[in-house]
């Protein structure tokens, strides 16, 4: 029914103020869009290289974030840690040293950014870019605690010895080859990382959904959970190895005697290649295996 005023005129709707809110939204957005698809970002892309070389004396730990970074951690040739990152997105890292500890660090606004995937829009990606990251670590140098925090990075970290070592690789892919920790946590969520010819210790190893590879390395005491992913590993064990398996594939090809490891837990898609010890054995493995597949191979 029509509606009229006091004077008798009849009264004509108007658009709800949200809707014309909403139309200057979607103009505003066409518009933007098109201005990227038609300018050359790179040109308000601020970048900045950054150096540094670090006497040792005080440092007896090392804290590193990487944000999408290329990453390479090496030997150095001298007593210092040399550090150079180029073509870093201007103003996101920041080192130095703070209570016995080198660190690396990042400003977390831009791992949002870059874990959230807006910079992988095709017209966006050119000015968020790629790091390149070297730290050279003076070689024998054995450090109290060691923690690096990839955040989707693609790194590679060769000959670091630390009494601790806590790496969270999270979606990125890791390499890590030749490193020496009396205790070791790693945690991997959808990445892979790929692992050769460690000593890794006492260990506590979490994979979600992505991939770890262990090749020639070496376990202590050993807690080790896998979600949907896929842990494999060749090398040896001293220790006992508590293994909670969801969904996921869990193989172990151990150079150890089987005579000295008793098995208890789920028997459920669980297959056991070698001799195993009596219950009087010296180390023991626990399974709890939900849907996925548990192997483990002894040399004998």
């Amino acid at each position: 029914m029509a509606k009229y005023d006091a004077a008798g005129d009849r009264v004509r709707k108007s658009a709800p103020v949200a809707l014309w809110i909403m139309l200057a939204g979607v103009v505003i957005a066409v518009v933007g869009f098109i201005w990227c698809m038609n300018t050359d970002l790179k040109k308000y892309a601020k970048t900045e290289n950054l150096y540094t070389d670090q006497n040792t004396t005080d440092v007896k730990n090392l804290e590193f974030e990487f944000d999408g970074a290329n990453v390479d951690v090496v030997k150095s040739g001298d007593s210092q840690i040399h550090v150079s990152i180029e073509n870093a997105p201007e103003g996101v890292y920041k080192y130095g040293v703070k209570d016995n500890k080198f660190y690396i660090s990042r400003k977390k606004l831009f791992s949002l950014i870059k874990l959230s995937g807006i910079s992988k829009i095709p017209f966006l990606e050119d000015i968020y870019p790629e790091a390149k990251i070297k730290v050279e670590i003076p070689d024998g140098m054995t450090f109290d605690k060691v923690e690096i925090d990839g955040s989707g990075s693609e790194m590679k970290i060769e000959n670091i010895t630390c009494d601790k070592l806590d790496i969270d690789n999270g979606m990125g892919t890791l390499k890590l080859v030749e490193c020496k920790a009396k205790r070791s946590e790693l945690d991997n969520g959808m990445g892979k990382m790929d692992i050769i010819d460690c000593d890794l210790g006492e260990s506590d190893i979490d994979n979600g959904m992505g991939e770890i590879k262990m090749t020639g390395c070496s376990l202590g005491e050993t807690e080790l959970d896998n979600g949907m992913g896929a842990i494999k590993m060749t090398g040896t064990l001293n220790g006992d190895i508590d293994i909670d398996n969801g969904m996921g594939e869990v193989e172990l090809k151990l150079e150890n005697d089987g005579e000295d490891f008793r098995i208890s837990g789920d028997k459920d898609d669980v297959d056991i290649k070698g001799k195993i010890g009596s219950k009087d054995a010296e180390y023991k493995i626990s399974v709890d295996n939900g849907m996925g597949d548990v192997d483990i191979e002894f040399k004998d």
